[in-house]
C-alpha cells in the first residue's frame, strides 16, 4: 500500500510543477501534498522542518515572480504606476483568462494582463504609444521570466524533497 501512496504522491508533485505554467499556485500545492504525505506516512522522510522550508521557498518564489515582473517593467521604461498596473494586470488577467479559457486562459491572461496593464497606464500617463508599448513588452517578458523562475524553483523543491527522502 505504501508504494501506491508514494507513486500517487510523486505524480501529484509533478502535476503541481506543471500547474505553474497555467498560473496556478503549484509551489503551494507541493507544500500541501507534503503535509498530507507526512500525516499519512510520517516515516517517509517528510518532516515538519522540511514542510516549513518548502512553505518559505513557495512564498519567496511567489514574491520573486512579482519582483521580476516589476523589475523588467521598470527596465523597459515603465513608470511606477505602469509597473503596479503590470502586476495587477497579471493577477486580474489570470482570473479573467481562467473564466474564459479554463486551462490555458490563466497563462495567457496573466501574460496579456501584465502587458495591457503597463501599456494602458503608461499610454494614459504619457500619450506616447512607443514608450507605452516598451513598458508593456517589459511587463510581458518579466511575467514570462517570473514563471520560468517559479518552475525552476519548484523543480528544486522536488530535488530537496527527494534528498530528504533519500
Amino acid at each position: 500500500m505504501n508504494i501506491v501512496i508514494a507513486i500517487i504522491y510523486w505524480l501529484m508533485l509533478l502535476i503541481s510543477v506543471f500547474t505553474l505554467i497555467f498560473s496556478l499556485p503549484g509551489t503551494f500545492f507541493i507544500v500541501i501534498f507534503n503535509l498530507l504525505y507526512q500525516l499519512i506516512d510520517p516515516v517517509a522522510g517528510i518532516n515538519w522542518r522540511l514542510i516549513m522550508w518548502l512553505l518559505f521557498i513557495s512564498i519567496c518564489l511567489e514574491l520573486l515572480e512579482f519582483i521580476i515582473t516589476a523589475w523588467s517593467s521598470k527596465r523597459y521604461g515603465a513608470s511606477n504606476q505602469g509597473t503596479a498596473a503590470a502586476i495587477a494586470g497579471s493577477i486580474i488577467g489570470a482570473i479573467i483568462g481562467t473564466s474564459i479559457f479554463p486551462v490555458a486562459g490563466s497563462l495567457l491572461g496573466a501574460i496579456g494582463g501584465a502587458f495591457i496593464g503597463a501599456f494602458a497606464i503608461d499610454l494614459i500617463r504619457t500619450g506616447d504609444t512607443k514608450r507605452a508599448y516598451q513598458s508593456g513588452i517589459g511587463a510581458l517578458t518579466g511575467s514570462v521570466g517570473g514563471k520560468m523562475i517559479k518552475i525552476i524553483g519548484a523543480i528544486g523543491m522536488l530535488v530537496l524533497i527527494g534528498y530528504n527522502m533519500g
